[in-house]
């Protein structure tokens, strides 16, 4: 892909940065849309689960999102220069697999920042993982099914530079690192250019179709959550936690709610 295409893509804009106090003051009023798999919207967007590929525990093969997710990420395919396609990395996950990241990521970062106490490590865990929670009045963005975490790639097979690796913990993982080197007059490599192009170009088409960003992480766009709600001035979000399984003899089960059991295809009739 030249970067010369990219060139138009507007810079990112300065967003404000919410913290979890501000963004779990959002109400939610749930909607009950239904968790779908993204896999079948295949051939236009690929999905490759980052998590389960890694072995992390009680990720799924495929990604699952609400069904309004699936459709906006459709009209974001629409938006991309010809030649591109979207990667899903992430999207719904069990609160096992959230709380196996967030220990993940506070390890890694007490090895790296060594002087930094235990309070200090979970501040800057925050930043990356959300605390592990269903609790539905404050629950993880991804255990809404509302969180989509994505990536671009030619449709030859090459992702596109974003100057840092999915889920790398640290700064240059914010998605206005490179806006804010040429705000201060830094001199950009040719790499860090084609890098922020492409970022650029993966922030307009989903800010597009609705969504918004996480400040802190080029790959994260959420809908419908309650950050969405804060960011968007919306009264309240519309998705609230889910509990997701794949074993529909759950639903003979007492106790059970059909409407968590999702399956990869539904019969119909």
């Amino acid at each position: 892909m030249n970067t010369a295409q990219l060139t138009d893509q507007p810079p990112i804009p300065q967003e404000e940065a919410l913290d979890w106090t501000a963004v779990f003051k959002m109400e939610i009023r749930e909607n009950e849309e239904k968790l779908v798999p993204l896999s079948l919207a295949e051939p236009r967007i690929l999905v490759r689960s980052a998590y389960y590929s890694a072995g992390i525990e009680r990720a799924l093969p495929d990604c699952y999102a609400r069904d309004e997710i699936r459709r906006r990420l459709l009209k974001v395919d629409s938006f991309l220069p010809e030649g591109l396609r979207l990667v899903i990395l992430d999207c719904w996950r069990s609160k096992e697999t959230q709380i196996a990241l967030f220990e993940s990521c506070r390890a890694a970062l007490e090895k790296v920042h060594p002087q930094v106490d235990s309070d200090g490590i979970r501040v800057m865990t925050e930043e990356f993982v959300a605390p592990p929670s269903l609790n539905p009045e404050r629950p993880s963005p991804h255990s809404t099914g509302g969180a989509v975490d994505l990536t671009i790639a030619t449709l030859d097979g090459v992702p596109l530079p974003m100057g840092a690796p999915f889920d790398y913990p640290g700064p240059v993982s914010n998605t206005r690192f490179y806006e804010e080197r040429v705000e201060q007059g830094l001199e950009l490599s040719a790499d860090e250019k084609e890098a922020l192009y492409n970022r650029r170009l993966l922030y307009d088409v989903m800010i597009r179709a609705g969504f918004v960003n996480y400040h802190g992480e080029w790959w994260h766009f959420e809908y419908g959550t309650q950050r969405w709600a804060a960011l968007k001035k919306k009264e309240h979000a519309i998705y609230g936690p889910r509990i997701l399984t794949l074993n529909t003899f759950e639903a003979l089960m007492p106790n059970s709610s059909n409407q968590h059991i999702t399956s990869l295809v539904s019969a119909g009739g």
